[in-house]
């Protein structure tokens, strides 16, 4: 008896606009290596050097104390492997061609990699797939929106991957080369260990102290900075109010460049305790440095391409005034762990210190009062009392057995450097939420639950999360789906769902056909 393999994928429509819902920009559809299965021969595997992780993890007993530089999880390997130089091309029926690499680094917890030449024609697509068949992807030529060419993918877990590349018919394959594949053995993702792997005393920011900052928290992000290491920052909002996707961090992270970082928002605990999973999946690749200085050890960046508003991200207010505070609060990624607050509840002091990266102008956090930071937190912001950005996180001695000394540079020294783009409007500015509602009725689709991926059965359960972005109460609205280009079903809702939150509409079971099957859903005539 045949098994068949149903791919499933959701397409969502929004009122009054599309909504997309992409992790790290993402563009749909399903790699070969899944649909078509045993139909592709198998392809030859590269397996990279052993990676001698006893003594890396020697030398991080002593690197690991030392905030002012990346916290590093992995190792990189050096490779050249592109479609001129290794990997197996297949022809298939319809005139496409694909190209595949199989690669291994044994005993990694997870893998992620670098293509240091990513020019691919329309209509292509990379993909990256493990040996469960869990893949991301597809990358295109619109994740490379500013012609530099390379592309930082986020880590997938296991020791072995697949880099798939399809060329439509007809097209030259461009360039695509692997440069750079890191060997994490450190588990960034949390697939192989629990999770709370920093210190003890920090607080996950669904925690009590996270409330009432949850439009901060929803501005930070956990940066893979090298392949290798993991710094903090947050995107900052300028004085057009208009969403230019500009992130503030440390200078000293920016070492090596910046254009095949990968920012992951989001990651957090939905529960206080015990600390549990968060999406690893809402990421965005790619970034322009526009300013940095070691003076307040500051960068600015732009991403290349704006996070999707289904991220539900915020663009944080500043104060450069110089200001003392009167309370102090940091969010950041400590450790690579899941996302922590952290709260001093006494004025700083100033001071200029030289933590290897040469003098910086910095506040100085005598001691927190309930959180630490570490390895991990460089760039992380700190807020005052008002919810104002004033500086971002160089380096100290903090920790939860020792809880005194860390220095965040100052954000009244580093703004002369970063008005260019932050632009002059005042010493503060409040943040920017870019979902923040204009319209009164305004019905959003967000998603598509349960009805994506591959699954071996032959019907599915598609769920409607639709979220109220308007000003106003909803309470009725209508769902149209369509299955595979059929008949046009119809579901009409009533209820009550306020301002800013999401219900989840069950959708009629779904039956499918062998191969790939599309669900397009529209909400409309909210109230």
């Amino acid at each position: 008896m045949s098994l068949d393999r149903y791919t499933v994928l959701g397409t969502v429509f929004a009122f009054v606009a599309p909504v997309l819902l992409f992790a790290q920009i993402e563009h749909g559809g399903t790699p070969l290596s899944i649909s078509a299965g045993k139909k592709l021969s198998p392809v030859a595997t590269i397996q990279l050097p052993p990676v001698d992780v006893a003594a890396l993890k020697m030398q991080d007993l002593i690197l690991d104390q030392d905030k002012s530089i990346p916290w590093r999880f992995g190792y990189n390997h050096l490779v050249d492997i592109g479609i001129g130089t290794c990997g197996d091309w297949t022809d298939l029926p319809n005139g496409d061609r694909v190209w595949r690499a199989g690669i291994q680094s044994k005993g990694a917890l997870s893998i992620n990699l670098e293509f240091h030449e990513f020019d691919i024609p329309a209509g292509a697509q990379v993909f990256v797939v493990n040996e469960w068949s869990e893949f991301i992807g597809s990358f295109t030529r619109e994740n490379d929106p500013n012609g530099a060419h390379v592309l930082g993918v986020q880590p997938i877990r296991g020791d072995k991957i697949t880099v798939e590349y399809r060329v439509p018919a007809g097209m030259k394959p461009g360039r695509l080369r692997i440069g750079q594949v890191t060997h994490a053995y450190r588990d960034v993702q949390r697939f192989a260990k629990g999770l709370g792997d920093s210190g003890s005393c920090n607080n996950n920011t669904i925690c009590p102290l996270g409330s009432g900052w949850e439009n901060q928290i929803g501005s930070v992000a956990m940066i893979v900075v090298g392949g290798s290491g993991i710094c903090t920052g947050q995107l900052i909002n300028n004085c057009a109010n208009n969403g230019t996707p500009y992130f503030l961090t440390a200078n000293h992270c920016t070492g090596g460049g910046v254009s095949t970082w990968v920012f992951r928002f989001n990651w957090e605990s939905p529960a206080c305790t015990p600390t549990t999973n968060g999406p690893t999946t809402q990421t965005v690749s790619g970034a322009s440095l526009l300013a940095s200085n070691s003076a307040s050890d500051v960068a600015l960046l732009q991403l290349n391409s704006t996070p999707p508003a289904a991220y539900g991200i915020y663009y944080t207010g500043w104060d450069k005034s110089g200001t003392f505070s009167t309370q102090q609060t940091c969010i950041h990624h400590p450790s690579g762990d899941i996302k922590k607050i952290t709260r001093d509840n006494n004025a700083p002091g100033q001071s200029t210190v030289n933590l290897g990266n040469g003098n910086a102008q910095c506040w100085r956090i005598f001691n927190w009062e309930s959180g630490t930071t570490e390895g991990g937190s460089s760039g992380s912001g700190l807020w005052d009392q008002n919810k104002r950005l004033i500086g971002q996180l160089y380096g100290g001695t903090a920790s939860c057995s020792n809880n005194i000394d860390d220095y965040f540079g100052r954000f009244d020294i580093s703004f002369p450097f970063l008005t260019t783009w932050l632009g002059s409007c005042g010493n503060t500015l409040d943040g920017y939420d870019p979902n923040a509602p204009t319209v009164s009725l305004d019905a959003q689709l967000n998603a598509i639950n349960a009805f994506s991926g591959t699954t071996c059965t032959s019907t599915a359960n598609p769920v409607a999360v639709v979220r109220n972005g308007g000003t106003i109460t909803l309470t009725s609205f209508t769902l149209n789906y369509q299955l595979n280009g059929g008949g046009l079903q119809t579901l009409n809702w009533s209820g009550s769902l306020t301002t800013g939150n999401t219900v989840n509409v069950n959708l009629a079971a779904q039956t499918l056909v062998s191969g790939s099957n599309n669900l397009v859903v529209t909400v409309t005539a909210p109230n």
